[in-house]
């Protein structure tokens, strides 16, 4: 998969004569119904011999358009890209959202970025879609400019279950609950949190449970604080293990979560590494313990029952 980041290095794609099928979106989480809609668009590119391309933003629209309203993404960029290449993308356009695009009256949008810089045969578009200045524009705006110019509009229609839309808010709903599993459900992956090990207070390990521990970006969303079962992705391979989510209310609060992740049969402290830590099942909610002997034992108990999870739920360390 290619990636561009600006809408002008899309005239090499234009100036080598092929065409490319696109669609826009945020995609944060890439779930159900974006995988619908991204699974369309490269079936259609495939048929008409064209590259399958997705035009997304960063920062996201909302960070710009209503900066008081704090915004948390549910995959890191760099999962972004990866997903969306096992999905079959052949080129990712990833630019700056900017207050003036945020202006953008929609059919300008359409003749001045779209038009002028991406050579479209058909663009495949979620149905529900807004775009342009206040959200003016939708798909009849789409297919009102671009169907006169040859190009194909193609809506996709949202996917839903029994108690609603499959969307990335739905989708945080959850995680801020705690509820993991149902979120995994949407995603059809485990969801994700990745960062940096970081040297923390050694608390863990004077206990007796080592960890890792990472600090991801503010702008990442936490799931809610408690104890989850976790896989974890690290130089060394996948190890099944424990994480933490939280403040430390046992001991001095800290300002700022952190992500706190005990892997079974492993010691290594591998500060400065970069690891992924999938989350599986949540346990049990965050909580003061009168003392260390309280949360030990609270701790033995995590571990156990993460280690009957992957009892009954077995998956190879390398998968």
């Amino acid at each position: 998969m290619n990636i561009f980041s600006s809408f002008s290095e899309m005239n090499t794609v234009r100036e080598s004569g092929q065409e490319i099928s696109l669609t826009i979106g945020n995609f944060d989480g890439i779930h159900q119904g974006h995988q619908k809609l991204l699974n369309d668009l490269v079936e259609y590119s495939r048929k008409t011999k064209t590259l399958a391309t997705v035009l997304t933003f960063d920062p996201h629209p909302l960070m710009v358009l209503s900066p008081e309203i704090p915004f948390q993404r549910i995959m890191s960029i760099p999962h972004k890209k990866k997903i969306l290449s096992e999905l079959g993308i052949d080129l990712l356009v990833i630019t700056p959202f900017t207050p003036d695009l945020g202006r953008m009256e929609p059919e300008t949008f359409i003749r001045d970025i779209l038009l002028e810089y991406f050579p479209l045969k058909g663009l495949v578009i979620g149905e529900g879609f807004r775009f342009g200045h206040k959200r003016a524009g939708s798909v009849a705006d789409f297919q009102r400019v671009l169907s006169p110019e040859g190009v194909l509009v193609k809506a996709i229609p949202a996917v839903e279950d029994a108690t609603g839309r499959v969307s990335s808010s739905r989708i945080r709903e959850l995680l801020r609950a705690g509820r993991v599993k149902e979120a995994n459900q949407f995603l059809t992956r485990p969801f994700q949190l990745d960062g940096t090990v970081e040297e923390g207070e050694k608390r863990g390990r004077k206990l007796g449970f080592p960890t890792l521990n990472i600090h991801p970006t503010p702008d990442r969303l936490l799931p809610a604080s408690g104890v989850y079962v976790t896989r974890t992705k690290t130089s060394k391979g996948w190890f099944n293990g424990t994480s933490y989510v939280g403040k430390k209310p046992t001991f001095t609060p800290l300002m700022q979560p952190v992500i706190e992740t005990h892997l079974f049969d492993f010691s290594d402290t591998l500060y400065g590494q970069y690891i992924q830590v999938d989350f599986l099942e949540f346990l049990r909610g965050d909580r003061a313990f009168p003392g260390p002997e309280a949360l030990i034992a609270a701790i033995s108990n995590d571990l156990q029952q993460s280690k009957d999870y992957f009892r009954e739920n077995p998956i190879s360390q390398g998968d």
